[in-house]
């Protein structure tokens, strides 16, 4: 599966939809259960499913959660990786809420429509029972992954407000974790090469601990599920072990089980690099309510032309010095003074539509130092300019 794609491809991506089976997403549903040897989701859920089936279990009265007895049940007989069921052994009593593996996945089979909860009590429905079969444990796990992405909203799975840009371009992220730990990749090194809403991270980032808030996220909603999925390995796998934080590693199930089709429709009138245009989201950081515009601009702008149409956009005067930081790099007007920062290249030399390509997605527009407003400019798309529009 090749990382290298074009700009069209990458605009499926970022709009597909994780619950349309005919779409960007492909998980391959014939694999019987011998397929997912790694996959604690698939063998939990199946083991939740074949508890129910074989008598409901009733829900607490006031939370309408599992009841402890059940609870209990669960965590003897969960699939559990190294170091996680140590927490549990000094409670007597646990509470659904109090073992989030459980709590999360047994929201997830009600989503996906697999559990509901009726004269209560928790049954498995006519569907969760059907997909108990081991022949139909493919067409399980893909049930399951696609409602985690699509249906099941990641806040609740925890850790830090809700993203709604992280979650919509879902199998963009999920792309993205198959490239870049193909070989082996921190959370830190996987985090900003998912999307997200810099505005919601930027504020988190003011406070102590903040600039882990986005890395932390990643890894508790998107890279730790991806785990139990059996679609990612964990090194070191218990997490008291070893030093620094883990790395992420695709295992052969990612390749067996889930594809991406980026085949594009064949079309008379191709996007022109000289006539495209690019689709940005740019978010005045540190502001509340948050302060942004969403524009369309010429991809053949400069980013010294940028400069002006971002000026004007957010109200600002062009009284003040600006300078764009992009990947490590400063790029600012070759006519301003810049005597104590000689490595800022000129902005006028690079071309918007040149950075899409090379796969820049994101960069900040700094402007007025002196009080400091700082805009983050997600680049989300390149297409074909529409007839007649300014």
């Amino acid at each position: 599966m090749s990382s290298v794609i074009v700009p069209a491809q990458e605009r499926r991506l970022m709009s597909a939809d994780p619950l349309d089976s005919g779409g960007v997403l492909r998980i391959d549903t014939s694999l019987g259960l011998d397929a997912f040897p790694g996959s604690r989701t698939l063998a939990d859920a199946r083991l939740l499913l074949a508890a129910l089936a074989e008598q409901p279990a009733k829900a607490t009265a006031e939370m309408k959660n599992l009841n402890r007895k059940f609870v209990a049940r669960m965590v003897a007989e969960m699939t559990w990786p190294p170091g996680y069921t140590e927490i549990f052994l000094d409670r007597r009593v646990l509470d659904e809420m109090d073992v989030s593996r459980l709590y999360v996945l047994r929201n997830l089979m009600e989503v996906a429509g697999l559990v509901n909860r009726r004269k209560g009590a928790f049954h498995a429905t006519r569907l969760g029972k059907r997909l108990l079969s081991p022949a139909c444990a493919g067409e399980l796990f893909g049930l399951l992954l696609r409602s985690y992405l699509g249906r099941l909203n990641w806040a609740f799975v925890g850790f830090g407000p809700e993203d709604r840009d992280m979650q919509a371009h879902c199998v963009h992220a999920l792309w993205s974790v198959r490239h870049i730990a193909s070989e082996g990749a921190t959370t830190d090194e996987i985090a900003p090469r998912i999307v997200s809403d810099p505005t919601i991270w930027g504020r988190l980032a003011r406070f102590p601990g903040g600039p882990d808030a986005l890395p932390r996220a990643v890894q508790r909603r998107l890279l730790e599920p991806l785990w139990d999925f059996g679609l990612l390995a964990r090194e070191p796998e218990d997490p008291e072990q070893g030093e620094g934080p883990p790395r992420w590693r695709v295992t052969p199930l990612f390749d067996s089980a889930v594809a991406f089709d980026l085949a594009l429709a064949p079309t008379a009138d191709p996007v022109s690099p000289d006539d495209a245009v690019v689709a940005l989201k740019i978010t005045l950081s540190g502001t509340t309510p948050p302060v942004w515009r969403r524009l369309e601009v010429p991809a053949s702008l400069t980013l010294e032309q940028l400069h002006a149409v971002l000026n004007t956009a957010m109200g600002w005067l062009d009284y003040h010095l600006h300078a764009y930081e992009i990947e490590g790099r400063r790029y600012a007007d070759g006519a301003d003074s810049w005597d104590d920062l000689d490595d800022t290249l000129p902005e006028a030399d690079i071309v918007l539509g040149d950075l899409f390509r090379a796969g820049v997605r994101r960069f900040t527009y700094d402007y007025d130092f002196g009080h400091g407003w700082q805009h983050e400019v997600a680049v989300e798309s390149l297409g074909q300019p529409v007839s007649g529009a300014l």
